[in-house]
C-alpha cells in the first residue's frame, strides 16, 4: 500500500504493523479461494454474459455480443470490465479445453475480485489520510480488511466491491491535493462520470452517486454550482449513453431495463428497514459490530465539527443520508428491502466514524486501548468467522471434487422445509477422473439452493439403511451471514436452528 508498505518506512516497524497483519489477510483470502463458491448463487451467472460475449466476438457475431452484454439486468458497466477476465478464461477453454464453468477456470474472475478487495483497501487507506493521521489511517483499514463482510463475497463473482471501489476512488480523486487546480466543470465531469459507472456496475447501489456529486458541490462556490451540475450531467452523459448505444445494439435498452429493477428488490422482510443494519452488525460482526455502532455518532459529531471540510461533512452526511432514505423506502414505502449486500457499501464509512472517534479520546493510553479493542475484537470475530467460513459446504465445488461426469445421474433429496428450486449440477471438467464410486449409486442430500423454505419445521432427511455416508458438510446458506441475503428473520433463524447439511451417501457394498 502506499507509504504503508514503503522500502524507507521498514525501519519504523511498517511492515510489522500494519504490514504483516494485511498481508496475512490478503493471504487468507486466496486461501479461501481453495473452498471454490463460484456460481453458488443464481445471481453470479451473470459473468458467463461475458464469457458469452467474448465467444460471440470471436466469432464474428457483434449483434449477439451486444445482447449478452446488455442481458446483464442493469449491469453492463460491470459486464464490460469483466471481458479481459472473459477473454482469458476462453483462452483456456482453447488450449487446454478448460470449460469457463469449471471450478479451476473459475478461479480467474476469484482472483479479479481479489484483486478489487485489495485496491479498496488502498483507497480506504488514502481517504482516511485526508483527515487522520498514519496511526489512525492504519487501524481503520486493518479494521476494514479483517470484517466478516470483506470476506465474505471473495469466492463469488458478484459487482459489488468493484461499485464501492469506484466510488471510493472518486472521494479520493475529488478530494487530494490534485483536485484544487481543477475548474468546477471538470469537478462535476469526474463525480459524474465514476459515479455513474458504479451505478452501472452494480444498480443495487443506486444511491452511490450521490456521493461524488456532493463532494464536487460541497468543494466549491454556491455561484459555481450551475458549473459542477454541467459537468456531472456531462459525466453522466459519458456513461449512460455509450451503455444505451451498446444495449440498443443487442435489442435491449439499458434505460428501460432499469424501469424494471426495483420489482424484483423485494426477497426479504419490510418490517426491517430501519433494524436491519444492526442486526447484520450483532449477528455477522459480533463484537466488532456493537464497537461501530457504539462509535457512529461520536464519529459523525467529530468529522462535522473538528475536521471540518467538504470532504469531511461529505463522509459524515452523504451515507447516512442514503441508509436513511433506504430504510424508509423499506419501511414506509414497501418498494426495496435490504440485503447483506447492501450493508456492504456502508461498512467503510462506519470504519471511518470509529477511527475519528478513537483518534480523538485522550489521553494517549485510553485512546491507544480503544484502538487496541477494536482491532482485537475484529481479529477475533474473524477468527469465528472464518473458521466456519472455511468449513462450509458449497454443493457445486463438492460435486467436482468427487470427479464426477457432467451426465452423471445422481439421486437428489432435499428436507422437507426446502423448495428444490435449483438442485446443482456437476460442473464440467477437463477430463474427469474415473470415480471411485459409480454416480449411478450415488445420493446427495441438500445439493440445493436453500430457497424457498416452504415449512417452519426442519423435516429432516430420511436416507434408506442400504445407504452409508461419504460426505458430511454444513450448506453454506447456514453461515449467519449469508442468510441476510434475501433471508426473512424467520428464515435466517430456521437456516440456524435446521443445521442443514450437505451429504453424499452410497449403497453399500
Amino acid at each position: 500500500m502506499p507509504n504503508v508498505f514503503a522500502l524507507g518506512r521498514v525501519a519504523k516497524g511498517r511492515w510489522l504493523w500494519p504490514g504483516l497483519p494485511l498481508l496475512l489477510l490478503l493471504a487468507g483470502r486466496l486461501w479461501a479461494l481453495t473452498a471454490g463458491g463460484a456460481l453458488a448463487f443464481p445471481d453470479e451467472e451473470r459473468h458467463l454474459k461475458s464469457v458469452e460475449a467474448v465467444e460471440a466476438l470471436l466469432a464474428g457475431h457483434v449483434e449477439q455480443a451486444c445482447l449478452h452484454l446488455a442481458n446483464t439486468q442493469g449491469r453492463p458497466a460491470d459486464a464490460l470490465l469483466r471481458l479481459p477476465v472473459a477473454a482469458a478464461q476462453v483462452a483456456l477453454q482453447h488450449c487446454w479445453h478448460l470449460p469457463p464453468t469449471s471450478p479451476a477456470s473459475l478461479v480467474l474472475p476469484q482472483l479479479f475480485g481479489w484483486l478489487v478487495l485489495a485496491l479498496n483497501m488502498v483507497l480506504l487507506w488514502r481517504l482516511a489520510r485526508r483527515w487522520l493521521p498514519v496511526s489512525a489511517s492504519d487501524v481503520v483499514v486493518v479494521v476494514y480488511a479483517a470484517l466478516a463482510s470483506s470476506q465474505l463475497y471473495v469466492r463469488h463473482l458478484f459487482p459489488y466491491d468493484t461499485s464501492l471501489g469506484l466510488v471510493l476512488l472518486a472521494l479520493v480523486l475529488l478530494s487530494s491535493p490534485a483536485a484544487a487546480p481543477r475548474s468546477p466543470g471538470r469537478q462535476g465531469l469526474l463525480a459524474g462520470t465514476l459515479g455513474l459507472l458504479a451505478f452501472a456496475v452494480y444498480p443495487g447501489y443506486y444511491f452511490a452517486p450521490l456521493l461524488p456529486a456532493a463532494l464536487a458541490l460541497a468543494s466549491t462556490t454556491r455561484a459555481q454550482c450551475k458549473q459542477v451540475v454541467l459537468g456531472w450531467l456531462a459525466g453522466a452523459g459519458l456513461v449512460v449513453i455509450p451503455l444505451e448505444i451498446l444495449t440498443r445494439a443487442g435489442h435491449i435498452s439499458y434505460l428501460r431495463t432499469l424501469q424494471h429493477l426495483p420489482a424484483t428488490v423485494n426477497q426479504g422482510d419490510f418490517g426491517e428497514g430501519f433494524s436491519f443494519l444492526p442486526r447484520y452488525l450483532w449477528q455477522v460482526e459480533g463484537l466488532t459490530g456493537a464497537l461501530l455502532l457504539l462509535a457512529v455518532l461520536p464519529g459523525l459529531w467529530l468529522l462535522l465539527t473538528k475536521h471540518n471540510t467538504p470532504l469531511t461533512r461529505v463522509v459524515a452526511l452523504a451515507p447516512v443520508a442514503a441508509w436513511l432514505g433506504h430504510a424508509g423506502l423499506v419501511f414506509f414505502a414497501h418498494q426495496l428491502v435490504f440485503y447483506g449486500r447492501l450493508i456492504h457499501f456502508f461498512l467503510p464509512f462506519l470504519v471511518l466514524y470509529a477511527g475519528t472517534a478513537l483518534h480523538l479520546l485522550r489521553p494517549y493510553w485510553l485512546r491507544h486501548a480503544a484502538m487496541v479493542l477494536l482491532v482485537g475484537a475484529t481479529l477475533v470475530n474473524l477468527g469465528l468467522f472464518g473458521r466456519a467460513y472455511l468449513a462450509l459446504a458449497y454443493p457445486r465445488d463438492v460435486l467436482a471434487a468427487q470427479h464426477l461426469p457432467p451426465t452423471a445421474f445422481l439421486r437428489y433429496l432435499n428436507a422437507g422445509a426446502v423448495g428444490p428450486v435449483l438442485n446443482y449440477k456437476v460442473p464440467p471438467q477437463v477430463v474427469a477422473p474415473s470415480p471411485a464410486t459409480r454416480p449411478d449409486t450415488l445420493l446427495v442430500v441438500n445439493f440445493t439452493f436453500l430457497y424457498p423454505l416452504l415449512s417452519s419445521s426442519c423435516q429432516p432427511v430420511a436416507v434408506p439403511a442400504s445407504y452409508y455416508r461419504l460426505l458430511d458438510a454444513p450448506h453454506f446458506l447456514t453461515l449467519p451471514a449469508y442468510g441476510f441475503e434475501g433471508f426473512t428473520p424467520a428464515m435466517r433463524t430456521q437456516l440456524q436452528a435446521c443445521n442443514f447439511r450437505c451429504q453424499i451417501y452410497t449403497v453399500k457394498p
